[in-house]
């Protein structure tokens, strides 16, 4: 536009000299001549006021550009809340979530070993021997995620639901970080530490309805669970050798969680950890993907004692059928490998860690192991998906599917699967043999395996559907007066009704 102004300005300029001798001359223009210089002039008005016009265009355009900045954004992927600002420099997610789990134990008194008491009377003597029935709200979480001042992000989120009996809210995470340093991440608070695959992997996202009892027992007693006071630092790049690799190291500093530990006592700062995951993806054409992985713990200042037990991977229920009971500890350690690839719509995992407790005085440290290995098998075709960063600790997991086609009446059948786990814990420790005292410095805690098998139903992003039969076997030699066998084997219907947002 300047150049034409200038131009225009410059082609009245030259007529003007021109007209100047005649008139010296005493020659008059001709009315062309005039006629001429007019429309050049009326030409340069005219492109004044365009520019002025141009100017105040573009003003607008700048002002509607500052003021979609500065506006509020709403977003509802897969139905989650999101509100952000118009920079992209604060951010906040309303997140959601409640699981509704039924179960129902089919148990034969004739399946339980003398040490439950009188056989084929077992239910009149021993709790364990009559879990029956029940449902359970297993988690109820209801929080907010997001983003403050672009590289700072937070999490707050609190549980009301519970094992056995719902309960009031209690702090699940409660932590903020930094992400300003392209591919790491340092957050502090009330954390979920990273430790294992499985643990990584989002309630959400589990393949069964229950972690495997060895991640569950490690992980609440070597520093991993939620709630836990602490800091952490991850770092996390893909392609970092070559196309396709993801490549995931972190490491974190824990102590008690928020309330209570694992032993009953409150607000017991004086356990702490040091613990961490390392995992490599070494495959993935986007479709399939093929990842190995290790995790480690140090318990550096421990309780006075430390129990290692756990369910028989369920949660309708409390009891316990292997407990080790109270072990007087001075430090322990904890460390193990992980597996897990998909192949299209086929899913595959495995892990194995071992627990090592280094007791006070002369008494040997007891040693105690357990594994896992899983699969399934995505019926309708999808497959799950492979998360390689995140700003949670669901870093390097693999997630549910996405559903090609979500369910309605009369219309998409949503995603189906099948799916099943075979799983050890052991929790013996040079137990010796039944009828017999326990061998100096053993634990007698017990071993129980579990096969697992179930369907899924995904009928959208937001609501999943889980059946799953489970049967139990436990090995335990009593430790009360006879030494009696505590072996016994039963079998668990359950079911869950899943909902996310």
């Amino acid at each position: 536009m300047k150049k034409t102004l200038w131009l225009a300005s410059t082609a009245i300029v030259a007529a003007a000299m021109i007209t100047a001798p005649a008139y010296a001359g005493g020659k008059t223009k001709t009315d062309t001549r005039d006629q001429e210089i007019q429309e050049l002039k009326a030409r340069l008005d005219r492109l004044e006021r365009e520019s002025e016009d141009e100017k105040v265009a573009n003003g607008s355009r700048l002002k509607k550009i500052e003021e979609t900045q500065d506006a509020v954004q709403w977003t509802f992927n897969d139905g989650r809340p999101t509100v952000r600002s118009g920079d992209g420099r604060f951010e906040m997610s309303i997140r959601g979530r409640f699981m509704f789990d039924m179960a129902s134990f089919e148990q034969d008194p004739s399946d339980f070993g003398a040490g439950y008491g009188a056989v084929g009377s077992c239910n009149l003597t021993n709790v364990l021997c009559d879990q029956g029935s029940g449902a359970v709200f297993r988690r109820v979480r209801l929080g907010v995620e997001g983003r403050f001042f672009k590289d700072f992000i937070y999490e707050m989120r609190f549980d009301f639901g519970g094992s056995g009996s719902e309960g009031a809210g209690t702090v699940n995470i409660m932590r903020v970080g930094y992400v300003g340093i392209p591919g790491l991440r340092i957050h502090a608070g009330a954390i979920q530490p990273i430790i294992t695959m499985y643990d990584a992997t989002s309630s959400a996202d589990l393949t069964t309805m229950e972690r495997a009892g060895i991640i569950t027992t490690l992980v609440g007693a070597f520093g991993g669970d939620n709630a836990r006071r602490g800091i952490e630092a991850t770092y996390q790049k893909e392609n970092l050798f070559y196309q396709g690799d993801n490549f995931i190291i972190s490491s974190a500093y824990t102590g008690e969680r928020i309330g209570a530990d694992h032993t009953g006592i409150p607000n017991n700062d004086e356990n702490t950890q040091l613990l961490g995951r390392i995992a490599y993806r070494l495959f993935s054409d986007g479709e399939s993907n093929l990842q190995i992985g290790a995790s480690a713990s140090e318990i550096l200042d421990p309780p006075s004692t430390i129990t290692l037990q756990e369910r028989p991977e369920i949660r309708v229920g409390g009891d316990r059928f292997v407990n080790t009971g109270a072990i007087a500890v001075d430090g322990g350690t904890a460390y193990g490998f992980e597996l897990g690839a998909n192949f299209k719509n086929l899913y595959l995992a495995a892990e194995w860690y071992e627990m090592s407790l280094d007791r006070t005085g002369a008494t040997p440290d007891a040693e105690f192991s357990g594994w896992y290995v899983e699969g399934e098998w995505i019926i309708t075709g999808e497959n799950k998906r492979y998360a390689a960063g995140a700003t949670n600790n669901n870093v390097g997991v693999f997630r549910s599917p996405s559903v090609a086609s979500p369910w309605s009446l009369g219309g998409g059948t949503g995603a189906w699967s099948l799916h099943g786990r075979y799983s050890v814990l052991d929790l013996n420790d040079n137990e010796g043999s039944v009828t017999v005292a326990t061998p100096a410095g053993g634990v007698r805690g017990g071993e129980q395996t579990i096969t697992n098998v179930g369907v899924t139903w995904y009928m959208n992003s937001n609501l999943k559907l889980m059946g799953e039969y489970s049967m139990v076997d436990i090995e335990k030699i009593s430790t009360a007066a006879g030494f009696a066998s505590q072996d016994a084997e039963f079998d668990i219907v359950q079911g869950r009704v899943q909902f996310t947002f």
